[in-house]
């Protein structure tokens, strides 16, 4: 694995560095203002952001068939574009309202994840001794879900159900496999993952029962 994100990194020369910068930039700049002043225009602004995303994502994924084989490139970029419809379902019927939970342990979680993803991520594989070009940023599959996760942990009661418990359960099954195999950077997605079946467990009732009142 590790081989084919240096292979990519390498073929796609300097845009592996640009194409992050431009996704982490655009992640904090919409999210930032959806936080400010939320709103639903402002919410499907991040939603359609992290679709775009995981749409590339999902590309790439496909690019490094030579080294995973097929299917399984194949595999895990059909599960990327399926988030990414997730997401674009979610703007039609308005599932998830983006906003910063007024209750600290969602908060701090929140934003602890949205750090990480965008920003510890990177700085937790280099500490690990793996360096640029065998790195991932946002834009890919781990960084951008555990992003993602925050998010979602934040925007409680008023998520996507559906899509919150495929990226949490996709981020633990994920997360463990790739670092039992090498990547021990990738605990912390398997953590964001833990995270968001915690915050559903605690806040169960909060997400699937009581009708919340944003629009």
């Amino acid at each position: 694995m590790i081989e084919g994100i240096a292979w990519l990194n390498i073929k796609m020369g300097v845009f592996s560095i640009i194409l992050p910068i431009i996704f982490a930039s655009a992640v904090i700049i919409f999210l930032l203002s959806a936080y400010r002043n939320p709103s639903r225009s402002k919410s499907n602004i991040v939603l359609l952001t992290f679709a775009i995303i995981y749409l590339f994502g999902g590309v790439t994924i496909l690019l490094g068939k030579d080294f995973m084989g097929f299917k399984v490139a194949f595999s895990g970029a059909v599960g990327l574009w399926i988030i990414s419809l997730l997401l674009v379902l979610d703007i039609i019927f308005h599932l998830t309202f983006i906003k910063l939970s007024k209750k600290i342990f969602l908060r701090i979680v929140s934003v602890f994840l949205i750090f990480s993803g965008i920003f510890l991520y990177p700085i937790l594989e280099t500490l690990l001794g793996f360096m640029y070009p065998k790195m991932v940023f946002i834009g890919a599959e781990c960084p951008t879900t555990i992003t993602l996760i925050g998010i979602l942990i934040g925007s409680i009661p008023r998520v996507n159900k559906v899509l919150f418990i495929l990226v949490s359960l996709q981020a633990i099954v994920v997360g463990l496999s790739v670092a039992f195999n090498g990547a021990v950077f990738d605990y912390l997605y398997a953590l964001a993952g833990f995270a968001g079946l915690i915050t559903m467990v605690v806040y169960f009732r909060d997400i699937f029962f009581i009708r919340p009142h944003n629009k």
